[in-house]
């Protein structure tokens, strides 16, 4: 009894030790603005390492101002002991435990440590006794640093609960204090707090970065309470350039910021593909490649105007940036998608991801900062001290969609003529302009009769499987005052919709921060990636791809007569007369495309900081990663009924980053800070790809290029280095003006000496106008302008030419040269950027809006720009050119609606960026960069036209605009091709909602893209196949068709409906289609469990049902989904026989103890 009575007091006296934390919970947000800004709390007092306390104090006073300063908690053996009186000043910025001698030698006390962050005061007498005050369970728990919630409720009648953000993430030291007292207490590192509160009482939460809430006690003893997040508050801190931190208020440019939490539960297996409709002006593209596939992201527009040039943005994981090279992609004739750099990061490790958009944004990353940045930072440990543990699990299961709106009406056959031998099935092979389906028996081309009625309607379901992807994550992490470690162990695995393909990826990160002092820190993290892809896809043309055949098999052909595929010799069963149309059934079971790729990146960092103004950083960054691939083509397909060995390739890739850092902050004179950045950079960059190829295999199955009649190698090593210096200044003036310089200049091996240096300089700034305009419905409001120019050096090998061979005659090896004509005298491209925007909120930041208007120029591009054929070059490596970017970005949101069980959270992003090719070389006006496998499709840059205008055949007419025929009375195709629209849509957007009631939350993002069109290849085919819906006009009576022959004489025409159709396959104009459309993306439904159910032995857990890529809501394509790209190239707007898009369903656990 007496212990308990002492606990009681022990208590009592812990949450009386935590009033000073409370007393602050209303400024919380100014202490973080003055930490912010390194500024001392009162900068006037005389002393600033002295604590203003007044000649006598009591201890109680003081250990409250010494829990404010270091967050360390106290109890009192015996309540008196508090009232002791302390008269000597108290250094507060000592460490805690010479604090606490200092002030207790005085008064004659003493200390006992019980764990990291909580002390005992006592006499001396109770010291030995002070354990045995307490339950075991409280000694243990606070020795952890884990106070258990139901041990405090054992020593009195309090309100439980657990603090987390909208997504359920605990918000550790969060303050919760009773309004009017002086009872108060914090969260602790799983967000759970306990205070004793009367019913009626108002308690009020708040943390730092979060809008505070107030809560009224009720019957409801056990809380659930939600913090609205920081991107509704003005000292928003966001990660900027080479990994800077600043206030949010300071830019003069726009930056978004993407949670992790966002990305793991209707989850892609690529980060890139889940930033669709997230953020406004990024432009995310994934195409229908399969898992372990390409991303495609851009930010306002694509900045070269080249094919080959990479567009998308640089990507920076936790300070190194990574290479996000595609390995291998589909073209006209065919490939598969080998993946990209952002397939080996994993969902479950993103902390967040922080996207900088502009010039004035990323200039600080020179040459790779012109497609701007979005910089990746993975979680750490957080200040934990006990061991925590978090495990996700996500199941997802994928069902292909299927978009094609075919005919239903006539079969297989040639003429209107159903097949009545085995040898006329074949040779109508996949053409559907038989005869009306009536069910009576019909030969197909194995020879059997099958029911001629329509049957096809399932070869989807009957080809392509349910895929299935299972994600688990366990993460570790914990510490101590000094050392904080989060460890992690990944694992997806995944069956694709592709019949036998996979695709597993395993990772390990561990990341490290450590306090060697008060003036040393460091931090490491490393992660490794292993890929394994089995039996990716073929994409685009027929040969060797099993999307081809499946998608225009004739109405009467059930897909399961073509399986298994290949007789008992292992031979293709051909199902047609062009043997270049492979039996999918074959395709899947006996081609091989597998990849595996192992990666490690990593980084390691030392900062000194000798006084709170200065740091000096040096960092060593390396990312490293070996690429195997292995592609054939199998004995006995009907086209190489030898086999091939296509590619055995290795490819291996180091970039290392060193750079020196250093940093000051501080007040010149009174209102006016200074701030400055400068450093060096050094990147070296070496490669090395080997592949081989063998034709002519000695023996069936044996893959060897040894055994070969005919054999080929290449070798290609491409190494770069970069030598930098960069600097940056910020002036700000009464934290309400702010002006920015950065400038850095890179030195470049890839270009030739007397081009290889230049400059990027940017300058921004922000006026925070409401520091002057007070005003009830605006909170606050900011105007910002940027403006810098940024841009980039060449590929390795373009300034001088090189020679290779090829063969030999007689022994001796056959020189080669390049078809493309180098540049010595080549100049880096450049890229201007001008940037526009204000950011609002009103209500008490219940409502925001951020603005962007931009003008991005690109001058002096690298192309390989025409050359003439009499040249004997194919092209030539020049700088031609000027491409412009225009574009405004809005993002609005808030919270509407916001009960005490009741959230709903809302933002609508939209972006217009119009693109526009100024100029290309003199005398130039188009560059080819890519044809359809149909050839009447095409990919330009056109002079005065959008970027990658999707080029097509319209009707041939003559100058009065009469249809022009044929002497056999078809209509032609046009003389020249015409622009039918661009394949980068212009308008990209989304909304994001999410509805909070208790425990339960429901979250959904629609999103929509518009002004951009796609050639359908599948229309083309279905035109001359006979499956186009359109061809069933005229099927039965033939048609009519009038216009002028070549001299312009009238002419009319009676034809058939087959001959007819066939020829409109060349006129592409008919094959375009509107891409755009609006779509219901995502979908989530979480229940968060709360505390008392798990009895606080498991500190979160939370379930949840999703979606992804759930339907249309519009769209204007008629037969293929209007995201159907078959590659993440610069050549947007082609879509042919690639992978059918799908649908997503699954479960996500999350567990943490």
């Amino acid at each position: 009894m007496r212990n308990a009575t002492i606990a009681k007091k022990m208590l009592w006296t812990l949450l009386a030790a935590n009033v000073g934390y409370i007393a602050g919970a209303q400024a919380q947000d100014g202490y973080a603005h003055l930490a912010a800004n390194r500024t001392p709390f009162n900068r006037d007092a005389g002393n600033n390492n002295q604590s203003n306390l007044p000649a006598e104090k009591t201890l109680f006073d003081v250990l409250k101002e010494l829990n404010q300063k270091k967050g360390v908690y106290f109890l009192f053996s015996n309540p008196e002991l508090a009232k002791k009186t302390i008269t000597t000043p108290v250094d507060l910025n000592k460490d805690v435990e010479r604090v606490l001698r200092d002030v207790l030698k005085s008064a004659g006390l003493k200390y006992k440590k019980l764990s990291p962050n909580t002390y005992v005061i006592t006499d001396g007498k109770d010291e030995k006794k002070t354990s045995d005050a307490l339950p075991p369970a409280m000694v243990d728990q606070l020795a952890a640093g884990q106070p258990d919630v139901s041990v405090l409720k054992a020593f009195a009648e309090t309100i439980t609960g657990r603090v987390t953000t909208a997504t359920g993430q605990p918000v550790a030291n969060a303050s919760v204090a009773i309004k009017g007292t002086s009872r108060g207490t914090s969260t602790n590192e799983n967000g759970v707090f306990a205070i004793q509160a009367d019913k009626g009482d108002i308690i009020i939460i708040s943390s730092v970065g979060y809008t505070s809430q107030m809560i009224t006690v009720g019957e409801d003893k056990d809380l659930v309470v939600f913090l609205e997040a920081a991107n509704q508050q003005m000292n928003e801190v966001v990660v900027t350039a080479l990994g800077v931190k600043k206030e949010a208020r300071r830019l003069g440019y726009s930056t978004a910021k993407v949670d992790g939490d966002e990305l793991t539960k209707a989850r892609e297996i690529n980060v890139g593909n889940a930033l669709v409709g997230k953020v406004a002006g990024v432009n995310s593209t994934a195409p229908l490649t399969g898992p372990g596939g390409s991303s495609r992201v851009t930010i306002r527009g694509n900045s070269s105007l080249n094919v080959n040039a990479n567009n998308q943005p640089l990507y920076v994981i936790n300070g190194i940036p990574m290479n996000n090279d595609n390995l291998g992609s589909a073209g006209k004739w065919g490939g598969a998608d080998l993946g990209d750099g952002l397939s080996s990061i994993n969902p479950d490790d993103i902390d967040e991801m922080t996207v900088l958009k502009g010039g004035a944004a990323a200039a600080l990353y020179g040459q790779r900062g012109r497609n701007g940045v979005i910089l990746i930072t993975t979680k750490s440990s957080k200040g934990k001290k006990a061991l925590g543990i978090e495990f996700n699990s996500n199941a997802m299961w994928d069902k292909a969609n299927d978009f094609r709106d075919f005919q239903t009406t006539y079969g297989q056959g040639k003429y209107n003529l159903k097949p009545e031998t085995a040898n006329a099935a074949m040779e109508s092979g996949l053409l559907s302009w038989g005869a009306k389906l009536d069910g009576t028996p019909s030969y197909i081309f194995d020879g059997s009769q099958q029911p001629y009625t329509y049957v096809s309607g399932d070869n989807y379901k009957a080809f392509y499987n349910t895929g299935s992807t299972y994600s688990n994550t366990l993460a570790l992490s914990g510490g101590s005052d000094n050392v904080g470690f989060r460890l992690s162990f990944g694992d997806v695995r995944n069956k694709g919709i592709y019949p036998n393909s996979k695709y597993n990826r395993n990772n390990v990160n561990l990341d490290l921060n450590f306090k060697l002092n008060e003036k040393w820190s460091g931090m490491a993290n490393v992660t490794y990636a292993k890929e394994v892809g089995q039996n990716r896809t073929g994409l685009s043309d027929a040969p060797g791809n099993g999307n081809y055949a499946i998608g225009f098999l004739p109405p009467n052909v059930n897909a399961n007569f073509l399986a298994p595929g290949y007789d008992e010799r292992g031979k293709e069963i051909e199902f047609n007369a062009s043997e270049w149309t492979t039996n999918p059934y074959f395709a899947s079971a006996k081609f091989e495309n597998d990849t595996r790729k192992d990666r490690i990146l990593g980084v390691a960092a030392l900062r000194f900081a000798p006084v709170e103004w200065l740091y000096f950083q040096a960092r060593i960054a390396n990312d490293f990663f070996a690429f195997n691939a292995h592609q054939i083509t199998p004995t006995g397909t009907a086209y190489k009924p030898g086999g091939e060995l296509n590619n055995e390739s290795s490819n291996t890739f180091n970039e290392m980053n060193a750079d020196l850092l250093v940093g000051f902050n501080k007040e010149i004179v009174k209102d006016l800070t200074l701030g400055i950045t400068a450093g060096a950079n050094l990147l070296r960059m070496n490669g090395k790809n080997i592949a081989v190829n063998a034709n002519g295999l000695a023996f069936p199955y044996l893959y060897n290029p040894t055994a070969a009649t005919s054999r080929g190698a290449t070798v290609f090593e491409p190494r770069r280095e970069v030598q930098s210096i960069y600097g940056a200044a910020e002036l700000s003036y009464r934290n309400t003006f702010f002006l920015n310089f950065s400038d850095r200049n890179d030195w470049s091996s890839t270009l030739p000496p007397g081009n290889n240096s230049y400059n990027y300089p940017s300058i921004s700034g922000a006026y925070i106008f409401t520091e002057h305009l007070k005003s009830r419905i605006l909170t606050f409001g900011k105007i910002r302008a940027g403006f810098a120019k940024v841009g980039s050096d060449a590929a390795p090998y373009q300034t001088k030419l090189y020679y290779s061979t090829n063969g030999a005659v007689t022994s001796q090896p056959i020189g080669q040269m390049p078809n493309s004509i180098p540049n010595a005298a080549l100049e880096p491209l450049q890229v201007q950027e001008l940037e526009i925007g204000a950011d609002v909120k009103f209500f008490n930041n219940r409502l925001f809006a951020e603005f962007s208007w931009y003008n991005k120029q690109t001058l002096n591009d690298i192309v390989n720009g025409t050359t003439s054929l009499t040249s004997g070059y194919a092209d030539a490596v020049v700088n031609v050119g000027k491409l412009e970017n225009k574009g405004v970005e809005l993002m609005v949101g808030g919270t509407p609606v916001k009960t005490k069980n009741f959230r709903w959270t809302s933002t609508f992003n939209y972006a217009n960026n119009k693109s526009k090719i100024v100029s290309l070389a003199e005398g130039q006006y188009f560059m080819d960069m890519a044809q359809s496998r149909t050839e009447y499709g095409y990919i330009h840059q056109r002079v005065g036209l959008p970027y990658a205008q999707v080029m097509g055949f319209d009707f041939k007419r003559n100058a009065k605009g009469d249809l022009v025929l044929n002497g056999s009375g078809y209509p032609l195709p046009a003389d020249t091709l015409v622009a039918l629209g661009t394949g980068v849509q212009p308008i990209t957007g989304g909304w994001s909602n999410e509805f909070v009631y208790k425990n339960w939350a429901l979250a959904f993002l629609i999103d929509f893209k518009s002004g951009g069109v796609i050639y359908s290849g599948t229309d083309a085919v279905a035109y001359s196949s006979g499956l186009h819906k359109k061809t069933l006009e005229g099927r039965e009576e033939g048609i009519d068709v009038s216009g002028v022959d070549e001299a312009g004489n009238p002419k009319t025409a009676h034809l058939n409906a087959q001959d007819y159709y066939n020829q409109l396959f060349k006129i592409s104009a008919l094959q375009v289609n509107d891409a755009s459309f609006i779509k219901f993306r995502s979908l989530s439904l979480s229940y968060n469990f709360p505390a008392r159910i798990l009895k606080n032995k498991v500190q979160g857990l939370s379930i949840s049902l999703v979606g992804r890529n759930l339907f249309y809501i519009s769209r204007k394509t008629d037969n293929i989904d209007p995201e159907s790209n078959y590659n993440n190239s610069n050549a947007q707007g082609l879509e042919y026989a690639a992978l059918p898009s799908v649908r997503s369903y699954g479960l996500n656990l999350n567990i943490k103890f």
